[in-house]
């Protein structure tokens, strides 16, 4: 019904155009063309006052009736004409409202034709298109969000809950290590939190950036010296491997760290005790190159792009209970992109352990 309305509004539209068209043309053709013709007949020499007034009513009446018939054809055919234009207009115009009701109503995957009565029409349907796959990638993206927070959450709340109430049943006594136990699960909820934040930053490209030229060796020295202290406990080699002169890149020096570190923490994490950590600056043509590698468990091959979502976990059997977010690599590579970078992941296998290259144009 929407369309025939539509249709109608355009049909009228057009009818009256024409019909402006059609008298404007009727009453300039009465208003000029009989003296003109009478003009032209005097000047013969030929005609008598008589046969001058037989011969003007005559072209008159022939000119008038002709001026009606001529009009009320073109009328006809050019109603004929609107009609199927304002049709083709009109269609498009109603699939993509019915589109954008379905998306209203939540329904994403709505999509309407590609083609259209302009160039105009297929922009915007192909915007559209566009803009409901963004929309319903979003969507999924948030309800696995949900359910993978809700996941992430259990464990710590089930850990606090438990302490909490032995504690207050007399069932488990005050000792330093319980109250140590409360603390790390805490911390653990303040970390998620946070990094969830980032991550959700990244994901709207909200994350704060403030660029300048930047020396990657100089990042790279601080991230890895304050990550010593950790290994050594851990019994973990943590080395830096880089050039003697510095790596300048553009880009956000603080963000730049929370990526190394990100990486860092995920390889110390995966390595088990007695294992290597390298991190690894390079120039490669107009690039620099960051590679952290650790001897840890290793990714299995399909499951390399998989690891950069959220809260992903290689082994899904195990408990996020490492200390971890499971946020730090979407995070590592969102800042990475912002910074017209790629991060990238190889590894042979399991027990294979696992390298992330970073790959930051230069900047002179």
């Amino acid at each position: 019904m929407n369309n025939a309305r539509l249709v109608a509004k355009l049909l009228i539209a057009q009818l009256f155009i024409l019909t402006i068209a059609g008298v404007t043309l009727i009453v300039t053709a009465l208003a000029f063309a009989p003296g003109l013709f009478a003009m032209h007949l005097k000047e013969t020499g030929a005609a008598t006052t008589q046969i001058e007034r037989h011969t003007r009513e005559a072209f008159l009446s022939s000119m008038t009736l002709a001026l009606i018939f001529a009009s009320i054809s073109a009328l006809l055919a050019a109603s004929l004409v609107s009609w199927l234009l304002a049709r083709r207009v009109a269609r498009p115009i109603e699939e993509l409202a019915d589109a954008a009701d379905a998306v209203a109503r939540h329904e994403y995957l709505a999509q309407v034709p590609i083609g259209g009565f302009s160039t105009e029409l297929r922009r915007l349907n192909e915007s559209f298109n566009r803009m409901a796959g963004d929309l319903a990638n979003s969507e999924v993206n948030r309800q696995h969000l949900l359910s993978d927070l809700a996941h992430e959450l259990r464990t710590p709340l089930a850990t606090i809950r438990a302490y909490v109430d032995a504690l207050e049943d007399g069932v488990a006594p005050a000792t330093a290590k319980s109250w140590d136990t409360l603390r790390q699960q805490i911390e653990r909820l303040e970390r998620l939190v946070s990094d969830l934040k980032d991550a959700s930053a990244a994901d709207e490209n909200a994350v704060t950036m403030i660029f300048s030229r930047v020396d990657l060796v100089d990042v790279a020295q601080r991230v890895t010296t304050s990550f010593q202290p950790r290994c050594e406990i851990a019994n973990k080699k943590l080395e830096l491997t880089a050039p003697n002169e510095s790596l300048w890149v553009k880009g956000d020096p603080q963000r730049l760290e929370q990526v190394l570190s990100n990486l860092l923490d995920n390889a110390c994490r995966h390595t088990p005790s007695g294992g290597e950590i390298g991190v690894r600056l390079a120039s490669s043509g107009s690039s620099a190159v960051l590679e952290v590698s650790d001897s840890g468990e290793g990714i299995p091959s399909d499951q390399l792009v998989a690891i950069f979502q959220r809260f992903y976990q290689v082994d899904r059997s195990r408990q996020r209970s490492d200390g971890g977010s499971g946020l730090g690599l979407t995070i590592a590579k969102a800042i990475t992109e912002r910074h017209s970078g790629r991060l990238d992941v190889t590894s042979p296998g399991a027990l294979g352990g696992a390298t992330f290259t970073i790959r930051i144009p230069k900047s002179n």
